[in-house]
């Protein structure tokens, strides 16, 4: 749907000729030719006169900040926030940094290990806006960014400015909630959808301790990164175990003595992905390292304040996983191979790598809640994988479930992966049967699983949800403009 010259021309007016743009050459470089245009807002004042223009002429619109991922509807006017890109603070006292919606978390963290600090980067990479609400590698000293977001300024679908938490009532930053009742539960979107409709212009992000160099000595090329030297007071090891219940059994250990910078429940087929260049390499890499573990594992980063904290922490360390039965992976004690790991897994550039496989299509299924009933239920999804395998349907990846603590173990998230070829229709078919029957499951059993859409059933189980969403929904964007799909990453 094309913009008449009257509209077009309202909203050249708010950002200038030069940042916008319906020429049908230019559209295919923004995934598709069927947006009624593309815009490019440089500040707030900007967004929300382009939100109310749409209000006005009822034209829906998607922000959309570094395009990662993410569908696109007909006739929607494409907001390309990448000119909001700067970095408006980084507070080391109060420990929060400010940024607007292009900021990455691979720019961000750069900025912030040269002040000994660093923040929590998303599973979906660094490249991913800092903005971004997720949770990933660094959960376990980090947790989530439902935790991580403090205040928040929010354009909403009707062209309201919200300013959250102590930046409404004090211009300050450090805080998402009060005084009186909180927007964080609208604003994180923690439950189905998983969005908030409008557009977030400006964030704060808390930041945690670095105990880091200012820069980490990357030396390579992509993929081929490693490290030059290991930074003093770090280790990266593989550990594997007799039976998930002794991997856990370690898991829980670990979160109690608060030793692990990172620990991520890796399988051997992410390990062989994270340290490898190509396909074949990857395939070959697998299988020899299939061959050296004992069974489930995880991934764990050490990083001492001091050598003296290092030694401590090395030394609990050694004591938890020997009294599981624990067994470290060898080559991954190779400092070059430890030094791809702890680049590809604190910079967050492990996520393309360790996810797209080789073998086809996948399809994940991630479920929240306490760590240890996540694993059985992943158990339970990867014994209901087992007669695809036999049929030849999909890939056996040696089970192909993956998690990590959150907050030291007082949370978990569990994922299992199914690889297969997306030009067998028999196979595509068998897997989404597969991943509708264990997210129905995950949801019986109430975990927390990432289920499309908003059915009743979900709605019920969740306090009826579905009701009041509606009508915040209706209360929040009266004209319908703003998709449910909400900004992407």
């Amino acid at each position: 749907m094309a913009l008449s010259k009257d509209v077009y021309a309202a909203f050249e007016d708010v950002v200038g000729t030069e940042y916008i743009c319906d020429d049908p050459v230019i559209m295919p470089s923004y995934h598709a030719t069927e947006f009624a245009a593309v815009i490019l807002p440089k500040n707030t004042a900007e967004v929300q006169s382009i939100v109310r223009l749409c209000n006005k002429h009822k034209l829906p619109f998607r922000p959309v900040c570094t395009g990662w991922t993410g569908k696109f509807a007909k006739g929607f006017l494409y907001l390309d926030l990448r000119r909001m890109n700067r970095i408006i603070e980084i507070n080391e006292k109060n420990m929060y940094a400010v940024v607007e919606p292009y900021v990455i978390s691979a720019q961000l963290q750069a900025e912030t290990m040269k002040r000994g600090l660093h923040l929590n980067l998303k599973g979906a990479g660094s490249n991913c806006s800092a903005m971004l609400r997720g949770h990933g590698h660094l959960d376990q000293t980090t947790s989530g960014d439902d935790r991580n977001h403090l205040a928040i300024e929010w354009v909403t679908p009707a062209g309201d400015i919200i300013r959250s938490g102590s930046l409404g009532s004090s211009d300050e930053w450090f805080c998402g909630d009060g005084p009186g009742p909180s927007l964080r539960s609208i604003l994180t979107s923690a439950v189905p959808p998983g969005v908030t409709p409008g557009v977030f212009t400006k964030a704060a992000l808390k930041l945690y301790h670095w105990p880091g160099p200012e820069k980490f000595p990357i030396e390579g090329v992509s993929p081929n990164y490693s490290l030059s030297e290991i930074p003093p007071n770090f280790l990266a090891r593989y550990f594997s175990f007799p039976s998930v219940e002794k991997m856990f059994e370690a898991e829980i250990k670990i979160g109690e003595s608060e030793i692990a910078f990172e620990l991520m429940g890796f399988n051997v087929a992410m390990v062989a992905a994270n340290i490898t260049t190509s396909n074949e390499e990857e395939e070959r890499t697998f299988k020899r390292l299939s061959q050296e573990v004992q069974g489930p594992g995880f991934f764990i980063i050490l990083a001492g304040n001091s050598a003296a904290d290092f030694e401590y922490k090395k030394r609990v360390l050694h004591h938890i996983v020997s009294a599981a039965g624990g067994k470290s992976l060898a080559p991954l004690e190779d400092p070059r191979t430890e030094g791809i790991l702890l680049c590809q897994c604190i910079r967050i550039s492990a996520s393309i790598r360790e996810t797209f496989r080789p073998g086809g299509a996948f399809s994940s299924i991630p479920v929240m809640g306490q760590r240890d009933l996540t694993i059985r239920w992943a158990i339970g999804a990867g014994k209901a994988k087992e007669p695809l395998i036999a049929k030849g349907l999909i890939v056996d990846d040696g089970g192909a479930f993956f998690g990590w603590g959150v907050e030291q173990g007082h949370l978990g998230k569990t994922e299992i992966f199914c690889k297969f070829d997306p030009q067998n229709p028999t196979a595509k078919e068998a897997v989404e049967a597969w991943h509708n029957d264990q997210s129905a499951r995950a949801f019986r059993e109430r975990y927390f699983a990432l289920l499309s859409g908003q059915n009743e059933e979900v709605g019920r189980g969740l306090s009826n949800y579905h009701l009041w969403w509606n009508k915040i929904q209706k209360a929040l964007d009266p004209n319908r403009v703003a998709p449910e799909a909400g900004a992407l990453v």
